[in-house]
C-alpha cells in the first residue's frame, strides 16, 4: 500500500515537470514571435519628410489648424536638414494668423527674421509681420514693417505686394491722397496692376465721403443736449438724451425753488453726469459714423493680393494650397 502511493506520488511530480517545460518552451515561442513582429511593425511606421510635410498640409487645407501647426513642428523636429522646413515655418505662421493668434505668428516670423543668412525668408518675413499687424487693426506697425521691407531690400520681390497692401493701410486712415499715390506706384508687369488702378480711382473719391465733424457733434450736444446725436443721424438717442436731461434739470430747479438744497445738488450733481454724457457720446457717435462709412467704402471695393504665391515662390515646394484670408 505505501509503494503505490510513492508510485502515484512520484509519478504526478514527474508529470507536473512535463507540463513547466512545455510551458517554458510555449512561452520561448510566443516571445521570440513576439520580437519578430515588433521589426515589422516598426518598419511600418517609418515617415517619410514628403508624408509628413503633406499630412500637416491636408490639416491646414481642412482649416484644422492647430494640429496641422503641431505637425508642422513635428517636421521641422525630425526633418531639420530637409529644403521644405522654411515653408513649413512660414506655414506655421499662416495657420497661426488664421486662427487670429498674430502675436503667436509674429514670434514665428521674428525667429525667421533673426537669420540673416535667408535673405528670400526674411524679406516674406518682414511682408508677414506688416500683414499681420494689417489684418489686426494696427496700421502704425504694419507701415514700419513694409517701409522697412522697402529701407532693407530695395529690389525685394515683394515690393508690388507691400505697396498694395500699404495703400490699403492708408485708406484704412482716411489718407486718400497718400493712398492713390502707392497704388500709382505699382508697376504694370505687377498682378496687381489693374486692382492698383481702380484703387487709386477710388482712394481719390474716398476724399468726398460724407463726414460728420466730433468737434461739431460735441459742440451742439453742449449747447443743447441731444443735439450732437440728431447732427450724426441718432434721432432716438437725441431724443432720449434731451429728455433725461431736461428732467433732471426741471427737478433739480424745483429743489432748489422749494428749499430743497440738498436734493437740489444731488439732482445737479447727477445732471452734471448726464450732461457730460451726452456731450461724449455724440463725439463718439461721431467717430462711429465716419468708420462705418470708411469701412463700408472699402468693404465695396476687391482685395486681390494672395498670400499663396508669396509664401510659396522660390522654394515653395511645389505645394498646391489656397489660402483664403
Amino acid at each position: 500500500m505505501i509503494r503505490w502511493r510513492t508510485t502515484i506520488s512520484g509519478g504526478i511530480n514527474d508529470l507536473r515537470r512535463t507540463m513547466n517545460r512545455k510551458r517554458s518552451i510555449l512561452f520561448l515561442a510566443f516571445m521570440l514571435a513576439v520580437f519578430s513582429v515588433i521589426p515589422a511593425f516598426a518598419a511600418a511606421i517609418v515617415v517619410e519628410p514628403r508624408e509628413q510635410f503633406h499630412f500637416a498640409n491636408d490639416l491646414m487645407e481642412r482649416g484644422e489648424y492647430d494640429r496641422a501647426i503641431l505637425e508642422y513642428e513635428r517636421f521641422i523636429h525630425f526633418f531639420p536638414e530637409d529644403k521644405a522646413v522654411s515653408t513649413a515655418r512660414f506655414l506655421m505662421g499662416l495657420c497661426s494668423m488664421k486662427r487670429g493668434k498674430y502675436e503667436k505668428a509674429r514670434e514665428t516670423f521674428q525667429e525667421i527674421i533673426a537669420d540673416p543668412y535667408d535673405s528670400l525668408s526674411v524679406e516674406k518675413a518682414l511682408f508677414l509681420m506688416g500683414e499681420s499687424y494689417y489684418r489686426q487693426g494696427i496700421p502704425r506697425e504694419a507701415e514700419y514693417y513694409f517701409e522697412r521691407l522697402f529701407r532693407e531690400f530695395p529690389q525685394s520681390r515683394f515690393r508690388q505686394a507691400a505697396l498694395y497692401r500699404l495703400g490699403w493701410t492708408k485708406m484704412g486712415e482716411e489718407q486718400w491722397d497718400e493712398a492713390a499715390r502707392l497704388f500709382g506706384r505699382i508697376k504694370e508687369t505687377s498682378p496687381y496692376y489693374g486692382s492698383a488702378k481702380e484703387l487709386a480711382a477710388a482712394s481719390r473719391e474716398g476724399k468726398t465721403l460724407p463726414r460728420k465733424l466730433p468737434k461739431v457733434a460735441g459742440s451742439l450736444a453742449a449747447v443743447l443736449p441731444g443735439l450732437g446725436h440728431v447732427y450724426v443721424g441718432r434721432y432716438k438717442d437725441g431724443g432720449v438724451a434731451f429728455l433725461v436731461n431736461a428732467l433732471f434739470i426741471w427737478a433739480a430747479v424745483e429743489s432748489f425753488h422749494n428749499d430743497n438744497n440738498v436734493v437740489g445738488g444731488m439732482l445737479t450733481f447727477l445732471e452734471l453726469g448726464w450732461y457730460s454724457g451726452n456731450i461724449y457720446s455724440a463725439v463718439n457717435s461721431a467717430h462711429k459714423y465716419n468708420r462705418k462709412i470708411r469701412n463700408d467704402f472699402r468693404k465695396s471695393l476687391k482685395d486681390t493680393l494672395e498670400l499663396k504665391p508669396l509664401i510659396l515662390s522660390q522654394g515653395g515646394a511645389g505645394l498646391a494650397l489656397s489660402l483664403r484670408f
